[in-house]
């Protein structure tokens, strides 16, 4: 059996790391040019689930909870509030990205870059502005609330 790093599910509690395929870390905007609304959804809703899944099948918390009709709980709360948490987590990032701080951070890594001293580490994306993030915040929110549905 393969040993499930807990850090790439997108509704674990605490440090999570993103899955590290390159799908996941493309940024919304671009994701959502790819793939279109509709496609984005899907992926995010299918991650998100699968994730939820994984729960279920190998989870060794809330075995009370984590069920079957908690997951089918967690993709259908996606699926009716995918499109109000997308455009929220769309729209902060794009007004992170026209921002004096955001312009003068450009300036900085332009500077940075025709010194040849730009760290190879460098990441000038918001912190939220990736998939993995999107699936992150709309699958955790969903998770908590079908938790407590479930439980009730």
């Amino acid at each position: 059996m393969t040993e499930i790093n807990w850090g790439y599910n997108c509704l674990t509690s605490g440090v999570h790391h993103g899955r590290p395929d390159p799908i996941w870390d493309l940024p919304i905007f671009h994701g959502v040019t790819m793939f279109d609304f509709e496609g984005l959804k899907r992926l995010v809703v299918t991650r998100i689930y699968s994730d939820a899944m994984q729960f279920v099948e190998h989870g060794l918390v809330n075995r009370h909870i984590t069920t079957v009709e908690w997951a089918n709980r967690v993709k259908a709360l996606a699926e009716e509030r995918f499109e109000s948490v997308f455009r929220a987590t769309l729209e902060g990032t794009l007004k992170y990205y026209d921002t004096p701080g955001w312009y003068k951070d450009l300036e900085v890594t332009l500077e940075q870059v025709e010194k040849n001293r730009l760290n190879r580490h460098y990441n000038p994306r918001h912190s939220h502005d990736s998939i993995n993030m999107l699936c992150r915040i709309l699958g955790t929110r969903c998770a908590i609330e079908a938790s407590k549905e479930v439980s009730a």
